[in-house]
């Protein structure tokens, strides 16, 4: 069995009899594929990377209270994965899991570590290697050589138990495989997309950066903005979270798409479906979206200030 810990302070050393000096730790378990992200005896998150499965995705992430506000393989969508990212590339469907699929074939985990952000919060971050991959190549011997694209995708993980929130960066750095030029396209909710839980079906209230209106529980809205967020009840109360977008990402601005009926959905898209993105081999191009969970509602008038930060931070 193999299980990596690192703890803030001891990173990259394995755990022995070592005893935290801090809160937060990270596991690696690279027998069954995942990567867990701890404080104190509190979860936090859980990254899912098994080599049966058709992509990697954040399948855990919870409030500071404990609430986990991901929905993984609901019966009536189980494609839907927590938090994912997936397109379709040259035809090929990396979002559904049916009637040949492609495949985000997790390659290699690059880096990992635990640690303070600049600015001194907890946090924990790890990059892993990802070959975007035709059905038909699923088992070639040489991924890389038939990969339609590249991705290092960054995770990165802060906790700011002062604001009672949790904010998890996800960065991806691509590069167009060398087999030929490839176009990125797909439906208007392919990309970032997040399955909210069962509790915000029909009732969560969303609201965005631009204050543009949303049609009614029963419509599928995609509104372009810097952010939106979603506030719905959990266990144990209100919670919000916000999904915000760079503008420096390939399209402009992030559409954001929500749904209500049948069930809750968000998703940070590039707007694929209406302007498909076309590459040749060898360029290279970066995402940049932000997801931060607050463990009580949030007022519109916060989520501008957080996204300045970020924005200004550079990441």
């Amino acid at each position: 069995m193999k299980t990596r810990w690192f703890i803030l302070g001891l990173a990259a050393i394995p755990l022995l009899s070592v005893q935290a000096k801090t809160d937060l730790a990270m596991t690696v378990h690279e027998d069954r594929g995942e990567i867990e992200i701890r404080l104190g005896e509190k979860p936090l998150f859980v990254y899912a990377f098994a080599t049966n499965q058709l992509k990697p995705y954040l399948r855990e992430l919870y409030t500071l209270g404990g609430e986990n506000v991901l929905l993984d393989a609901p019966p009536d969508h189980l494609h839907h994965h927590g938090l994912m990212y997936a397109v379709r590339v040259n035809g090929v469907n990396f979002w559904e899991e049916k009637d040949a699929p492609g495949v985000e074939k997790p390659v290699k985990l690059l880096a990992h570590s635990v640690g303070k952000s600049a600015a001194g919060l907890s946090q924990a971050k790890f990059k892993q290697l990802i070959h975007w991959l035709a059905p038909t190549n699923r088992s070639a011997a040489n991924s890389k050589a038939v990969a339609l694209l590249i991705e290092q995708r960054t995770l990165t993980l802060t906790v700011d138990e002062r604001n009672r929130e949790v904010a998890l960066q996800w960065d991806a750095a691509f590069e167009v495989g060398q087999s030929g030029k490839v176009t990125l396209h797909g439906t208007d909710y392919n990309g970032l997309g997040l399955r909210l839980p069962q509790s915000f079906d029909h009732v969560a209230a969303f609201q965005n950066s631009e204050k543009s209106p949303y049609v009614g529980p029963k419509s599928r809205d995609n509104i372009p903005a810097r952010w939106t967020s979603v506030t719905g009840k959990t266990g144990t109360g209100e919670v919000t979270l916000a999904l915000f977008g760079k503008t420096t990402n390939p399209g402009g601005n992030t559409v954001f798409f929500t749904l209500l009926e049948p069930f809750a959905y968000l998703s940070a898209t590039q707007g694929l479906d209406k302007k498909p993105l076309e590459y040749a081999a060898g360029d290279k191009f970066r995402l940049s979206y932000l997801l931060t969970v607050f463990s009580e509602p949030r007022a519109a008038d916060v989520l501008p200030r957080c996204y300045e930060a970020w924005a200004k931070a550079g990441n």
